[in-house]
């Protein structure tokens, strides 16, 4: 094993090197989401209006004198699915094609400049497909449940990632909508944190993805 890797030339070790450790995370990732573990991604906006990829505990910039209690569902939107490219979850397929096109590539022996260029492209069309089949997998779970974000409003639930007071940052909270649970991201206006277990209700929207809560 040794001799091979030091058969081999440091350009092609570098493919290797970004090949491995990326293609190890891409296959964890895929067994954590298939086994409902895997948050998803920094998508936000999609069925789950998923925002693991945002650090949670950070300040967030929500200001908060744009956001109003929502009374009335037809000033309201429904949860559409964005066609998101730039995420953790594509960057991860992007470097992952990108070391394995790169070693093929030279090892038909493309130059360095076309190798890098094949690798590149091969890197982009995988985030292509991975953002489409992603999307799409949401635009479907999101017909078959018809999940309107204003049914959340005036809904209790509980915190299930803490939120810090006067939106300092974006937490998560569980609700039921339509009768299925979901997490959701949150914000508050009140002037106390938010712990996890805390029992909430929806008072608004901001943003058509973000719930605005206050403490029960």
């Amino acid at each position: 094993m040794t001799a091979w890797w030091e058969a081999l030339g440091s350009f092609e070790q570098v493919f290797w090197y970004i090949a491995i450790p990326f293609s190890l995370i891409l296959i964890i990732q895929m067994i954590m989401t298939f086994a409902g573990m895997g948050g998803g991604d920094s998508d936000i906006g999609g069925g789950d209006t998923d925002i693991s990829g945002i650090d949670l505990e950070a300040d967030a910039d929500v200001d908060l004198s744009d956001v109003s209690d929502t009374t009335d569902a037809s000033d309201i939107t429904d949860i559409d699915p964005s066609f998101h490219f730039f995420t953790v979850r594509n960057f991860i397929a992007f470097f992952t094609m990108f070391g394995w096109a790169g070693i093929a590539a030279w090892n038909e022996g493309l130059s360095k400049t076309w190798t890098i260029v094949v690798a590149i492209a091969a890197g982009l069309i995988t985030m292509g497909v991975v953002t489409a089949l992603f999307y799409y997998i949401s635009k479907l779970q999101d017909a078959g449940g018809n999940i309107k974000i204003s049914n959340a409003l005036n809904q209790i639930g509980n915190v299930y990632i803490p939120i810090k007071a006067d939106g300092g940052n974006v937490g998560k909270v569980q609700i039921t909508i339509q009768n299925s649970l979901r997490e959701m991201p949150a914000i508050t206006k009140g002037k106390q944190d938010l712990a996890t277990g805390t029992v909430v209700k929806v008072v608004g929207i901001v943003s058509n993805s973000i719930l605005v809560v206050q403490k029960m």
